[in-house]
């Protein structure tokens, strides 16, 4: 079975780690697998080809911003990507996220649709199915059709116009044509979500991200993480991740707030701290930064010292750092949104109303003390880990996809 991943980026961030996992896991267990992406490090890996230069990435972006169409440039770049899958000759082309300024939607689709290839499409938002946002919150206007929308200057954010109709129209034309096709989320709140749109016409399922919970995500020992690191062994430590933190989504104001709450109480930790943000610090004394981590050993040493992980997104799918954080032990507070109450069931973490500040800072001194809403324990150290790694081993989430593309392939 040959199998073909395409994605924005290939083992960077969330989505393009799970890309990663599945490759190399598929790769171990015998099986022929690809992966083609449009941005981000080139990597050295065998099968694993990047197809867009630069120069289109950002003239893409710009097209994307001037005009508010999106996919509809990077013609050259996916006319290359569609020569790679004529070489590779896929059985299964496994799609990912397909924005990010690096794909031509139409010239793909008409290539998948005319050969009839066999696909399956992990969403890991909600960008698939509106007219070009990836998360909508509280709008419903992509069940039946964009237009005048609330997000336009967010991503993929458009300066002035608003084509966000036309492009619902294209893309349900494009992406639901023919019949061989499984859609799959990590979260049971999105596979809901697309059950209502337009690829309800096809099985919509859920399989929950897997990470790497035996060799790297694993607790480190906190005592000799924080003495490598210079914090106090009796230091209360909070750890957030700073990654696109002008993006209001990612709830930045809210780690903020909490952190001048309890700023005789702990310390707080931002992982992957951009130096253009720090006027948004201003006056707030118990907030540590941290440049991006790009070595995922350290990462899991910063999970591992850490008390709480925080995650105040206002709208999520099924956070990778979420499972990072727990199967190194530390438990999770997060806004009760999309797929992130299902992640910390079972005494994982804390789940709070979304947008509530106080219930937030609420949350955080529970987690700190070890108790949950209710006064129960949360779990923590080893046996939150052996939660993940039962749950969401990448062995487990690699057999479930390779069911998925036999399954696929019954049906031709």
């Amino acid at each position: 079975m040959r199998i073909l991943q395409i994605n924005s980026h290939y083992d960077q961030g969330g989505a393009a780690r799970i890309v990663a996992y599945i490759h190399r896991q598929l790769q171990k267990e015998g099986q022929e697998s690809y992966v083609a992406y449009g941005r981000g490090q080139k990597s050295k890996e065998p099968n694993v080809y990047r197809f867009d230069l630069e120069p289109e990435i950002y003239f893409s972006a710009a097209e994307s911003r001037l005009l508010g169409i999106h996919g509809w440039a990077n013609g050259a770049a996916t006319l290359r990507l569609v020569r790679f899958i004529e070489k590779v000759q896929p059985d299964v082309i496994h799609l990912h996220a397909l924005h990010g300024y690096y794909l031509n939607y139409k010239v793909l689709f008409d290539y998948i649709n005319t050969h009839k290839i066999p696909c399956v499409w992990t969403f890991h938002d909600c960008h698939a199915f509106t007219g070009n946002c990836g998360y909508y919150f509280a709008c419903e206007k992509w069940k039946e059709g964009c237009g005048h929308c609330p997000q336009i200057d967010s991503y993929p954010a458009s300066m002035a116009f608003d084509f966000t109709a036309w492009m619902w129209k294209r893309k349900k034309e494009m992406f639901t044509a023919g019949d061989k096709k499984v859609i799959v989320t990590p979260s049971k709140w999105l596979t809901e979500q697309a059950k209502q749109s337009y690829f309800g016409k096809y099985p919509c399922i859920t399989i929950h991200n897997g990470i790497d919970a035996v060799q790297t995500f694993t607790p480190k020992g906190k005592a000799q993480c924080r003495k490598k690191y210079g914090f106090g062994q009796e230091e209360k430590l909070i750890l957030g991740v700073a990654v696109g933190f002008k993006d209001p989504r990612k709830g930045a104001k809210y780690i903020i707030e909490m952190a001048k709450s309890l700023e005789q109480e702990a310390k707080v930790i931002l992982v992957g701290w951009n130096k253009e943000n720090d006027s948004m610090l201003e006056g707030v004394k118990n907030i540590v930064t941290v440049p991006n981590i790009r070595d995922t050993g350290v990462l899991a040493e910063y999970y591992s010292m850490a008390d709480v992980f925080v995650l105040p997104s206002l709208a999520e799918n099924y956070a990778t750092v979420t499972l990072e954080a727990m199967a190194c032990g530390t438990p999770v507070v997060g806004f009760s949104s999309g797929g992130i109450p299902e992640q910390l069931e079972g005494n994982r973490g804390i789940v709070v109303e979304t947008g509530n500040q106080k219930g937030f800072d609420q949350g955080v001194r529970l987690a700190l003390e070890g108790r949950t809403l209710d006064g129960s324990s949360l779990l923590s150290g080893e046996a939150l880990a052996e939660c993940i790694r039962r749950d969401n081993s990448l062995e487990g989430m690699a057999e479930q996809y390779r069911k998925v593309y036999e399954s696929l392939l019954k049906r031709n």
